[in-house]
């Protein structure tokens, strides 16, 4: 019996970079958002775990120019490691360099929910016109990473999934690729 996938929302790469272009980088606010939505890209990690960032442990990690991954605790208390792109890098050091938070504490004080709505009204801004979350970004990592030919257990790991089923939903994108090479292949 054939189950019903679902339907994953994500944004192109692209759509991403316009919509961390669409924020202008000065200004608290402005910068703490770059940053985040470049971490929640960069890395894949749910809302809760880059809200639990410590900005001790960023510090350590952005003094060190080569280190770009952190192990965290995420999901269900499993530990692994993220990997952080050098424009997350950038971002944080850009937003760690005029926040409050440089002596100890999390590296973004700010709720799930007003995560939330942060992204949402910086999509609107950027006229992305799509549903856009924390979560979304984590799905748009995961497919691109898929579209680039990357193997769907490395894309489990990068997200911390216990369950290769988990990281399935994501195939679809490439099942699509498939689709279209194999039409222009066989007409």
């Amino acid at each position: 019996m054939k189950t019903k996938q679902r339907k994953i929302k994500f944004l192109e790469r692209k759509e991403v970079e316009k919509l961390v272009a669409g924020i202008e980088a000065k200004g608290k606010r402005n910068l703490r958002d770059r940053a985040l939505i470049e971490v929640l890209f960069s890395t894949g990690m749910r809302i809760s775990e880059a809200l639990a960032l410590q900005s001790d442990e960023m510090l350590i990690l952005l003094k060190e120019r080569a280190a770009s991954e952190l192990p965290i605790i995420g999901k269900g208390g499993w530990q692994r490691v993220v990997f952080f792109s050098p424009r997350a890098k950038e971002a944080l050091r850009a937003w760690l360099a005029v926040s409050d938070e440089q002596a100890g504490g999390e590296v973004f004080s700010i709720t799930p929910r007003a995560a939330q709505i942060m992204i949402k009204k910086r999509a609107k801004e950027a006229g992305i016109d799509k549903f856009v979350s924390p979560h979304v970004l984590r799905h748009s990592l995961a497919t691109d990473l898929l579209r680039k030919g990357v193997d769907v257990r490395i894309v489990g790991e990068f997200l911390g999934h216990r369950n290769l089923n988990n990281t399935m939903i994501y195939t679809h994108v490439v099942n699509e690729q498939l689709k279209s090479i194999h039409k222009k292949l066989y007409r």
